[in-house]
């Protein structure tokens, strides 16, 4: 048994022994996974109070030391193990729980994106050549590490199909503009993100919901409003849709596929999280490359600051978005897509994106230990998970009392397409905590908020 020796630590026993534990890590005698004394045992040990262990155990909790699991003990995790968030000088770890926002797993780009650039900087020739005007699209050897990058995805594209953005939410944009005009009606999934719905409201569009089910879009909802409305798009997310996390099958993207082409229907695929997946099925692209604009991007899985954006559209629309790319912004930074180039020709972006998805299946595993008896989608390499709330509670009382325990999470309302009636949930982004230990913080306090009932004082009735 771990047996800390206190003698050259002062201060309070409780904040002696969690230096101790810190002390203990920082020499390998504790290691990460190893499971401390219980509160009694080291209790008796050290001639101190239960009370003290306690205290001692809370504080090494605090500090991000020691992960405490209920009816199982407590344990190390070292900062490594934790995925720790990369801290800006003077930034400490808040309080709050914030698992509002669908962010990258936060790691320290700085070393990688500072080599990058001073080799950039050292060959005259190509800075230059990127400093000046590009081809609206975007250089042919990005264009071909791009279409290399979106092969990892299951697409087969090449760099003459593709087009260069500024994020994926800039590629909405664009594809949009060259696709509808103010008033249009447009489909999408009844229950979707909102980014796509800030876009259609800027542009004057008229969003209408499609019904959904555990796939997503469900065909015969999908043909029903293009009987009724005749639309020119639909906007789906295939693969760990946000946020219900729904995976279209092979099969339902290619009855989908086939409605689109019946109806003469686009579909713009955001596959923005599909390098994220194991295992995906085909992108709809693949399956309908004729009727399918493909968007994807480096910010959920390389860096969120490199905005940099990948369109693969038919050729019957492809000088559309281009026109709509140039009017907007003439081309995307060809500096940042250059980054972005070198990093997926070295072999960079493969490595930082194995490395989100290792530390998201660590998450997920949290969300399936404190979340798996609600109903709560969960997969393993998903930034978020989608919670259906159990009855009585209602959404907005729920985010209430879960903000008054600093935790922070956001409701359906902010999902929904028009009048849709969705079922009370709230979707978690495990991917904006700052580690493992501030997760599994969080997650506790939901999970003991989900096992009551809602405090009378903010009932709606």
């Amino acid at each position: 048994m771990w047996t800390p020796k206190l003698e050259h630590f002062h201060g309070p026993r409780y904040i002696a022994i969690a230096d101790a534990i810190a002390e203990s890590i920082a020499q390998g005698d504790l290691n990460d996974g190893d499971r401390l004394p219980t509160h009694r045992a080291l209790a008796d040990t050290l001639g101190v109070t239960v009370g003290t262990i306690t205290r001692a155990y809370a504080e090494a909790e605090r500090r991000g030391l020691v992960t405490a699991r209920v009816g199982r003990g407590s344990f190390v995790t070292t900062p490594h193990a934790q995925g720790q968030r990369f801290m800006i000088q003077g930034e400490i770890e808040p309080d709050c729980v914030d698992l509002q926002l669908n962010l990258p797993i936060a790691h320290d780009r700085a070393d990688a994106l500072s080599q990058s650039m001073q080799e950039l900087a050292s060959d005259t020739v190509k800075m230059n050549r990127i400093l000046g005007y590009q081809p609206d699209i975007g250089m042919p050897e990005h264009r071909e590490a791009a279409a290399e990058w979106l092969g990892l995805t299951g697409l087969r594209t090449s760099a003459d199909k593709l087009m260069i953005t500024g994020g994926g939410q800039n590629a909405i944009m664009l594809t949009l503009m060259a696709l509808t005009r103010s008033g249009d009606i447009i489909l999408s999934e009844a229950i979707t993100y909102p980014g796509f719905m800030a876009v259609t409201h800027q542009l004057g569009l008229r969003p209408q919901p499609v019904a959904m089910d555990e796939e997503g879009v469900i065909p015969s909802a999908f043909e029903d409003a293009c009987k009724q409305f005749s639309p020119r798009v639909l906007y789906c997310t295939p693969s760990l849709q946000n946020p219900t996390n729904a995976i279209m099958s092979e099969a339902r993207r290619e009855a989908v596929a086939e409605i689109a082409r019946r109806y003469h229907v686009w579909i713009i695929e955001d596959s923005v999280n599909a390098n994220l997946l194991e295992n995906a099925p085909p992108p709809l692209a693949e399956i309908a490359p004729d009727k399918v604009i493909y968007i994807n991007s480096a910010s959920k899985t390389l860096a969120a600051g490199i905005r940099v954006g990948w369109v693969v559209a038919p050729d019957e629309i492809h000088s559309q978005i281009s026109n709509a790319l140039r009017a907007s912004q003439w081309m995307t930074s060809p500096l940042i897509a250059e980054i972005c180039t070198r990093w997926i020709k070295s072999g960079l972006a493969n490595q930082l994106l194995e490395e989100q998805k290792r530390e998201l299946i660590l998450r997920n595993q949290l969300m399936t230990e404190y979340l798996g008896a609600f109903n709560c989608r969960i997969n393993p390499y998903s930034l978020h998970a989608w919670l259906e709330l159990p009855e009585p509670w209602r959404s907005r009382e729920f985010i209430q009392q879960a903000q008054r325990r600093n935790v922070k999470v956001i409701g359906e309302d902010n999902f929904i397409v028009a009048q849709y009636r969705a079922p009370q949930a709230i979707r978690l982004s495990s991917s904006s905590a700052w580690s493992q230990n501030h997760l599994e913080r969080g997650l506790k306090i939901l999970a003991e908020l989900l096992h009551q009932e809602p405090e009378p004082s903010l009932s709606v009735f």
